[in-house]
C-alpha cells in the first residue's frame, strides 16, 4: 500500500486510506480482486484509525504551516543579506573614507576656511564692479 500511495499523485496515507480501502473493498466484493494477507493487515490498521472529518481542512492547515515556515526562512535570509550589506558597506567606508585622509576640521580651521571664502567672494565682487 505504501507503493500505491507513492504512485498516486497528491495522495496522503493519513487522508486517503479510508477512501482507498472502501474502493478496494467494493472491488473485492465484486470478485474483481482477491484479498491478500497484506491487504487484510493494512485494512485492519485503517479501520483502527479515525477517518478524517474534513480532508481539505487538514490540507489547508498543513499549507498554512508550510507557508509560515517559508516566511520564516525568507525573513531569516533577508536579515542575513542585510548583515552582509552592512558589513560590505562598512568595509568600503573604512577603505575609502578613512579618518586619516579627511578628518573633520576643528572650530579654528572651520572659521579660517569661512573667512577665506568670504574674502574671496568680496574680492570677486570688487572685480565685477
Amino acid at each position: 500500500m505504501n507503493m500505491l500511495f507513492c504512485s498516486m499523485l497528491c495522495s496522503d496515507p493519513e487522508l486517503d486510506s479510508h477512501k482507498f480501502k472502501d474502493i478496494l473493498d467494493e472491488t473485492i466484493a465484486a470478485g474483481e480482486l482477491n484479498a491478500t494477507k497484506a491487504y487484510q493487515k493494512w485494512a485492519k490498521q485503517v479501520v483502527e484509525t479515525e477517518p478524517p472529518t474534513d480532508p481539505l481542512k487538514q490540507r489547508k492547515k498543513s499549507n498554512k504551516e508550510s507557508e509560515s515556515k517559508l516566511l520564516a526562512v525568507i525573513s531569516q535570509r533577508r536579515s542575513q543579506r542585510k548583515e552582509q550589506f552592512v558589513s560590505m558597506f562598512s568595509s568600503l567606508m573604512a577603505k575609502y573614507n578613512g579618518s586619516e585622509s579627511h578628518p573633520e576640521p576643528t572650530e579654528k580651521e572651520f572659521e579660517a576656511a569661512r573667512k577665506k571664502v568670504e574674502s574671496h567672494r568680496q574680492s570677486k565682487k570688487a572685480e565685477n564692479k
